[in-house]
């Protein structure tokens, strides 16, 4: 019953989708301006090139609807441990780890029971050779030395180079981890020569979910588990700003926007940082479009001083994420125990042993958290301490609970997600395709005088705006100079209150060094909690202030166009941005109807 169900209502989805992808193609040969006329033609939610986008989206969801495939995207930055967290949700290493950005490419991680060993399937290669031609050329005519002084040449480098100037191309096909791993830094290493030498990235081609790699293994945490009607897909996103490549945000926000749900991974250790900052404005951006869930990792480095688990939770819930997700969907873990416990575990359980430390590293570093500095090779003979050891680790990452609440639940509903995801995408673009198409038939039986005269009225207001606007930016200045004076006077205060103490103890040279550095570090955290304080009042009161000025200015002008609008017959469902303390990124609600 449930499975007939499941069916139908999924039939049902594909249906809608079709439908409204020929509605789309319909809208498509609809004038977005008069023709001949001088006016540029204006960018707005149903131009072409969002008419595009719009195309892509149903398109995905009906691919995704077609196979009720439940896409999981994770996003973070590179320092947070995107990589290794998505080899401990699958149990296996299938991403290679380095110290720089790996993800210039979104890749697909798919899980496919019975398939132990996993394989990469790369189809949309063309670009790729394009590219490579391009590169073959430019290192043939390019200064060797120039390119060293703007590009970090190492070994996996000069290799891909080499490989460039034989004009050995990608395959299509990758099997076993090896093979995906030199692929997969082949491809992220290509981003950053082509930026070196200039030539541009073919990042468009790859804006399709179809186009890019596709990685098929079976997931170690779901294996043996009952079968269940569709299929669960993790999506490696890069992260904002990766490799240097700013436009990589852009893409960031339309495989999130095309996911069935997000997992953010965030680093402990930086949770306040601007690089985590970018991963949480993605997220924001996205709203509540889709199930968001959160890993905080590299949560081994906790000590008697940081925030525990729950204060962890209650700070992202509340204050980060401005109340978007729950303290449940929030989990501190250590994805780097998590991978190499289970890794173990899996060696353990196929070999019966361990392999040398000097033949695969992972060894090394798995004795070292599992066993302590103190190890030694010995202690890798004794199989029974070894498993209870990475039992042990395996614990202490704290990965159980969110591969039972996330990943054993989403591979059981990933048919539900799925479905989910395409009823909310297509309700959201029934709604704006009715809106803009209710208010195109209005502008149609206004009259062409009526019509004139809210244009004029329209480009009055845009004057009087940019007015405002010339207003505004000169008392925001006037704030943010007066801000920033207040608060070198009150760091100058701090700097000679500091050292006025600090040379009052050395003057006394009978004071032990040790006693002087004791109170040097009280000293110092006293006053830094001070300047926190006091810093945090005094932007939150410029913060306060801006929000004022803009508001006072912003209002007066919405209130007037309303008015205007609704004397010419339009039902004005707008508002300008709302300006408030700790906001998110704008949103702007629908266009008038």
């Amino acid at each position: 019953m449930y499975t007939q169900t499941l069916y139908e209502l999924s039939q049902e989805a594909e249906r809608l989708l079709q439908l409204s992808r020929q509605q789309l193609q319909l809208l498509e040969k609809m004038p977005l301006s008069v023709p001949g006329d001088d006016a540029p033609q204006l960018a707005l939610p149903w131009s072409q090139p969002n008419i595009a986008e719009r195309h892509a989206m149903l398109n995905n969801e009906l691919r995704k609807i077609s196979r009720l495939e439940m896409v999981l995207a994770i996003v973070g930055t590179m320092k947070a441990g995107k990589s290794t967290t998505i080899n401990a949700i699958v149990g296996t290493e299938v991403l290679p780890n380095r110290n720089r950005p790996m993800t210039a490419l979104p890749t697909l991680i798919r899980h496919t029971p019975g398939q132990k060993e996993p394989v990469l399937h790369f189809s949309h290669v063309a670009p790729i050779d394009c590219l490579i031609q391009k590169l073959q050329q430019r290192l043939r005519d390019c200064d060797i030395k120039h390119l060293t002084d703007v590009l970090e040449i190492d070994k996996d480098m000069r290799a891909l180079m080499q490989r460039i100037e034989n004009g050995v191309a990608f395959e299509k096909y990758y099997l076993g981890a090896q093979p995906i791993f030199h692929c997969l830094k082949s491809l992220n290493d290509l981003v950053r020569l082509a930026k070196a030498l200039d030539v541009d990235f073919p990042f468009s081609a790859y804006a399709a979910i179809e186009h890019i790699p596709v990685i098929e293994v079976e997931f170690v945490h779901l294996a043996g588990l009952e079968s269940y009607p569709g299929q669960l897909t993790l999506l490696d996103t890069p992260g904002p700003n990766e490799a240097g490549q700013p436009h990589l945000q852009k893409m960031l926000n339309q495989q999130l926007a095309r996911a069935s749900a997000v997992l953010a991974v965030l680093d402990y250790t930086q949770l306040k940082s601007i690089s985590d900052e970018e991963v949480r404005e993605a997220i924001l951006a996205v709203g509540q479009s889709v199930p968001l869930y959160v890993l905080v990792n590299k949560f081994d480095q906790q000590d008697r001083n940081s925030d525990d688990a729950d204060q962890v939770r209650a700070l992202i819930s509340g204050t980060l994420m401005k109340g978007c997700i729950t303290p449940q969907q929030i989990f501190p873990v250590s994805s780097m125990w998590g991978y190499l416990a289970n890794r173990a575990r899996n060696e353990l359980a196929n070999n019966g042993k361990l392999p040398p430390p000097e033949q695969q590293r992972w060894v090394e570093d798995f004795a070292h958290a599992a066993l302590g500095r103190r190890w030694r090779h010995a202690d890798l003979a004794d199989l029974e301490h070894i498993r209870h050891a990475a039992d042990q680790l395996w614990e202490d990452s704290l990965f159980a609970q969110p591969i039972q609440a996330l990943l054993h639940a989403a591979y059981a509903n990933a048919s539900l997600y799925a479905l989910r995801s395409a009823a909310h995408k297509l309700l959201n673009y029934a709604q704006q395709a009715r809106e803009y198409l209710d208010f195109r038939a209005h502008g149609l039986n206004v009259a062409c005088e009526q019509l004139r005269q809210n244009i004029h009225q329209i480009e009055e207001s845009l004057q009087l705006l940019q007015l405002n606007q010339a207003q505004v930016s000169g008392e925001i200045k006037h704030e943010i100079e007066l801000a920033l004076t207040s608060a070198n006077h009150f760091l100058r205060q701090q700097q000679d209150a500091l050292n006025a103490q600090l040379a009052a103890w050395f003057q006394d040279d009978s004071e032990p060094l040790s006693e002087i550095r004791t109170r040097c570090e009280t000293l110092l955290q006293t006053a830094q909690n001070t300047i926190s304080r006091d810093f945090t009042l005094r932007f939150a009161e410029l913060e306060s202030t801006l929000c004022r000025v803009l508001t006072d200015v912003i209002r007066p002008i919405e209130q007037q166009i309303k008015m205007e609008l609704s004397e010419s017959g339009f039902r004005p469902g707008f508002h300008f941005p709302v300006f408030s303390r700790r906001s998110s990124p704008l949103q702007h609600s629908p266009a008038v109807q």
